[in-house]
This record gives C-alpha cells, sequence and structure tokens, in this order.
C-alpha cells in the first residue's frame, strides 16, 4: 500500500492510500465464503445459499470493511 500527503493549503491536506486491487479481492472471497457457511435466505438451507446470492447481498458490505481495514492498520 502506498500513501500519498498533498499540501493544498496552509491547513489543508490531501491523503490518498494506493491499495492493490489482488490484495482486496482475496480477502473479500476469503470472508464472502466465510459469510456462505452462515448465511440464510429463503427457500435455501443455513450455508446452502449459492455464493452468487451471497455475494449480491453482502459483497458490497465486506468489501467496505476490508477496505476500511486496510487503511486503519497501515495508519496506526
Amino acid at each position: 500500500m502506498a500513501t500519498a500527503v498533498e499540501n493544498l493549503d496552509k491547513l489543508e491536506r490531501r491523503v490518498t492510500f494506493t491499495i492493490p486491487k489482488a490484495e482486496v479481492a482475496s480477502e473479500v472471497e476469503k470472508r464472502l465464503k466465510l459469510r456462505a457457511r452462515t448465511a440464510k435466505a429463503p427457500g435455501f438451507r443455513t450455508g446452502k445459499v449459492p455464493a452468487k446470492m451471497v455475494a449480491a447481498q453482502y459483497g458490497y458490505q465486506i468489501e467496505n470493511d476490508v477496505l476500511n481495514e486496510k487503511n486503519c492498520q497501515r495508519i496506526q
């Protein structure tokens, strides 16, 4: 991950984070598989929900969680 800080004005700064796409994608896939084990959906038994449905339902949230955690780990 790379970071860059730009000085815009006396008190303004712009921080840019660059995270490798492959790193994020692998972490998202891993977490989707974990979520699929306990996912519930109408018409399916617990843990037997198709991967596409799990990704559609939880994918955005999991991706945001991964990105936020990656940023917080690097800052501290």
